[in-house]
């Protein structure tokens, strides 16, 4: 039986500068909604930290709620450290993928954002008939890659999850997470300049559905080149991708579930601030089975923030 969360709310991206991150991310049509900034340091044991602190804004896209959430954050407890994923086959996060409506109007505004080229644009065969796609593929001024796709809205339209075993990583993110497969797992080429490489890069991959909302997930087995490095579950601070979060109901009983499945949350569910005049959250986050930290999120009604520790 899956959680019962009803769908991902966000996926989370570490910075170090969150207003020139913010501007970046702006010019991929992004729209500021929530700033979230809790008052005094807190415990932070769910994240695997001893104490939390930090200055975020919640981004919004064309889909608005129907759609997926950045949650933009630069740490101040403690400092940022690390770097982003690269574009290999390491196992966890590894791209966020826009889809834009004016592919040649947005590449030079990240550029002038902060953003570097990898490569691209390049023009491929979109799959099902739809005819050939154009695609640019470029990092962020932290060095998080990001994939541009043309199309017709401006938003989120995946994140790209690196698997060490893409027929486990479909079964957990089926059984556990709930999201409804789209295919099934298929052998792909892809165009390696586009990833700042030679020749083309051989994996297997397939799509998974949020079913409260338009966003998917990727998930890729890297075959040719192999994977770099093994499972690794990355720092809460580290730049870069580091989670996902589910909305809940009910944080308790989806705690059982993901523990009945093996995984084991940093740290039982616990209490959240995220500023003085937001709700406190009940939060639990886990690794998957890639290395990529997980997140659930219930609302509760009790305003304010937590004390000191």
């Amino acid at each position: 039986m899956p959680i019962s969360a009803s769908r991902i709310y966000h996926v989370n991206s570490n910075c170090t500068d969150l207003e020139r991150s913010a501007r970046f991310y702006e010019r991929l049509g992004l729209q500021r909604v929530t700033r979230t900034v809790p008052l005094r340091p807190q415990p932070g044991a769910a994240f695997g930290l001893e104490q939390v602190a930090w200055d975020a804004w919640i981004f919004h896209s064309d889909d608005g709620y129907d759609g997926l959430s950045l949650d933009l954050l630069e740490w101040t407890t403690p400092t940022p450290t690390g770097t982003p994923a690269g574009l290999d086959g390491e196992p966890g996060y590894n791209r966020l993928v826009f889809e834009v409506t004016d592919l040649d109007g947005v590449l030079p505004a990240v550029l002038e954002a902060g953003g570097t080229l990898v490569g691209g644009p390049i023009e491929v065969e979109g799959g099902g008939g739809a005819g050939t796609v154009r695609l640019a593929m470029v990092r962020d001024p932290d060095g998080v890659p990001v994939q541009l796709v043309s199309g017709t809205t401006n938003r989120i339209a995946h994140v790209v999850v690196n698997c060490l075993d893409v027929d486990v990583a479909l079964e957990y993110y089926r059984d556990v997470l709930g999201l409804r497969p789209m295919g099934e797992i298929e052998d792909m080429e892809w165009n390696g300049p586009l990833f700042g490489r030679e020749g083309v890069i051989r994996v297997r991959a397939t799509m998974v559905a949020d079913a409260g909302s338009r966003f998917t997930v990727a998930l890729v087995q890297w075959l040719d080149p192999e994977p770099v490095g093994p499972v690794r579950v990355r720092g809460a601070n580290e730049s870069g991708l580091f989670r996902m979060a589910w909305s809940t109901g009910d944080c308790a009983a989806d705690e059982a579930v993901v523990r009945a499945a093996g995984s084991v949350p940093f740290a039982p569910t616990g209490t959240l601030s995220v500023g003085e005049d937001m709700p406190l959250l009940l939060v639990l986050f886990w690794p998957g089975p890639n290395g990529e930290c997980l997140e659930l999120i219930e609302v509760t009604d009790r305003p304010g923030s937590l004390e000191a520790p």
